[in-house]
């Protein structure tokens, strides 16, 4: 680093708190990633604009994350600073529109299980899609994420943002989110979501959540170091588990990272696996498939960091 890079960093260090050069593998579901230059866990909306725009005004580059759940580092790791919203969490609150409508608010950082639960709670239904997503509701937000049951798309009212040019708080309205399947175009740093929810009866809500996440406990490798589905469903034909598993895939391994035996749309780490071994083994599960279905499989993991 040059005394310039290093000043500003010293800065940052200094009134952030933050982490240096910390391994990037304890903050993400794989366990798989390099160091960050530096990392920050800010606690509250205020704090994230203020590192913000000093990281700015100092020319450092800047990624952000969410619980990191969806995401594949690379084993160099990211240079610049690393933020993750996951502390960014002030309560779920909720407001009534209607005897049939709840309008629900939460912070980017709050856990998918926290606002499931807090809707099974209060007899929202409309989310049950959600049952034993993991993750944070930004970090979900922004993959779309969902099921074959629904998808955070279909119930968002709002999203609170912090535009990145003017660094000031705005709010989307869903006309003007631009979702589409497993992806939200946003250039821009989300900080909480409006969900409409509909009142419902509490056994009802209670049965179909219970439902959702003893499926999802039996079908899928909920304990075992992952990203979760890694490939995106075809447009057309089978879902990508199907076409894996029907591959004959199950069990693949390469390293330390295999196609679990549970799911075959996931690949999990073993034990110390790379991000070169999750590669080597997305680009074979790619190619088998093309060659027997001519079918293109694209990711749905985030892949970050220095090549």
């Amino acid at each position: 680093m040059n005394k310039t890079k290093d000043h500003a960093y010293s800065t940052l260090i200094q009134e952030f708190k933050l982490l240096i050069n910390e391994p990037l593998k304890k903050y993400t579901s794989f366990k798989i990633g390099g160091p960050a230059d530096l990392i920050a866990l800010p606690n509250d909306k205020d704090q994230l604009i203020r590192l913000i725009t000093k990281a700015y005004n100092m020319d450092i580059p800047i990624s952000i994350f969410g619980g990191g759940t969806n995401l594949l580092i690379s084993d160099k790791g990211i240079r610049g600073l690393v933020i993750f919203t996951r502390h960014l969490k002030s309560g779920i609150r909720f407001k009534h529109l209607n005897p049939k409508q709840t309008l629900v608010f939460a912070d980017a950082g709050e856990r998918m299980a926290s606002v499931c639960r807090f809707a099974l709670d209060n007899c929202l239904s409309g989310i049950e899609f959600a049952a034993g997503i993991p993750g944070t509701l930004g970090g979900a937000m922004m993959m779309n994420a969902g099921t074959p049951d629904g998808q955070l798309s279909d119930i968002v009212a709002s999203i609170e943002i912090l535009n990145k040019k003017t660094l000031t708080i705005e709010t989307l309205e869903k006309q003007n989110i631009d979702f589409s399947y497993r992806n939200l175009e946003l250039n821009s740093i989300i900080l909480g979501t409006s969900l409409l929810l509909r009142q419902a009866d509490p056994v009802d809500v209670k049965s179909v959540f219970q439902t959702n996440l003893e499926k999802k406990q039996k079908t899928q490798p909920i304990s075992a170091a992952s990203a979760g589905c890694y490939f995106k469903n075809p447009d057309q034909g089978p879902p990508a588990g199907k076409l894996i598993e029907d591959a004959g895939l199950k069990g693949k391994k390469i390293n330390d990272v295999m196609v679990s035996k549970v799911h075959a749309n996931y690949i999990v780490n073993t034990h110390q696996a790379t991000c070169k071994d999750v590669l080597l083994l997305q680009e074979f599960i790619q190619n088998e498939i093309f060659k027997k279905y001519q079918i293109k499989l694209e990711t749905e993991v985030r892949v970050e960091g220095e090549k």
